[in-house]
């Protein structure tokens, strides 16, 4: 009897009669099991991945039927419909039971650090919430109107038009992220940081930084964090900026005594 055969049998009959493809089932119920309960964790609208593993793991149905149907150690046996199909039925047990585990490494890889929100939105875990929800509840900016002063009658004031207002400056898909969970997201080109309200990301309680402290410029997807206060009070990763740095994720920028902000980018 070759080895093949022997598996055949063992497949169908081993464990003392209970048949192998009883492992088969637990490999593909763990990781049936597994996969709905990850994604139901972590909120990922990972459709495909469920459908795909519970129809593969259901294909292990048409052994455990000729299991118990099939006996070959009784003649009348060759009879049943299921017989002649033996080998077939025998191939899709071994793929019910290989294949939910390498969907469920597959959907691991593909999802890992990664989180859902309620709106189906996907976002980094280590970002603490969505930006793109934060982006969508923050408060309306609301801009004072102008208080207007009509000149008295005898001395007519021609006013000048208003200078339009300057457009927003476009967004890069990075954030600093401070250790109380603030987030501030950086333009595309230049982002000013410091207590001044003059700048893109005003830092105003911590009176150490200067008023115009930092400024990070971003090209192609990089960013380099340029020192404007230049007293030595801007460190990375704890060492004193001197010139420019280029910055990498998750690199930790003080800005003086006590402000931490942490680099955070979509980018790999």
């Amino acid at each position: 009897m070759t080895v093949t055969n022997q598996f055949f049998i063992w497949f169908y009959y081993g464990l003392g009669g209970l048949g192998g493809w009883f492992l088969f089932l637990l490999l593909a119920l763990a990781a049936v099991i597994w996969l709905l309960y990850d994604s139901s964790t972590r909120r990922l609208p990972a459709t495909g991945w469920k459908i795909a593993v519970v129809i593969i793991a259901l294909l292990i149905l048409p052994a455990i039927l000729y299991r118990f149907t099939v006996d070959p150690l009784d003649p009348a046996s060759i009879s049943e419909p299921l017989f002649p199909f033996s080998e077939p039925i025998f191939y899709l047990g071994l793929l019910a039971g290989v294949l939910p585990p390498v969907l469920a490494i597959g959907y691991f890889v593909t999802y890992q650090g990664l989180k859902g929100c309620p709106q189906g939105h996907i976002y980094e875990a280590r970002l603490g919430q969505c930006p793109e929800c934060a982006r969508r509840n923050a408060p309306p900016v609301v801009v004072a109107p102008p208080v207007y002063n009509p000149p008295p009658v005898q001395q007519p004031v021609v006013r000048e038009p208003a200078a339009p207002m300057a457009p927003p400056k476009p967004k890069a898909q990075a954030w600093l992220v401070s250790g109380d969970g603030h987030n501030y997201q950086l333009n595309l080109g230049e982002t000013t940081i410091g207590r001044s309200s003059s700048n893109d990301i005003q830092l105003s309680g911590d009176t150490t930084i200067s008023r115009q402290h930092i400024k990070i410029q971003e090209q192609n997807g990089h960013f380099k964090l340029v020192d404007i206060a230049a007293k030595n009070n801007t460190r990375v990763n704890g060492h004193i900026v001197r010139q420019p740095v280029l910055l990498e994720q998750d690199d930790d920028i003080q800005l003086g005594d006590t402000t931490h902000l942490r680099l955070v980018t979509t980018r790999r």
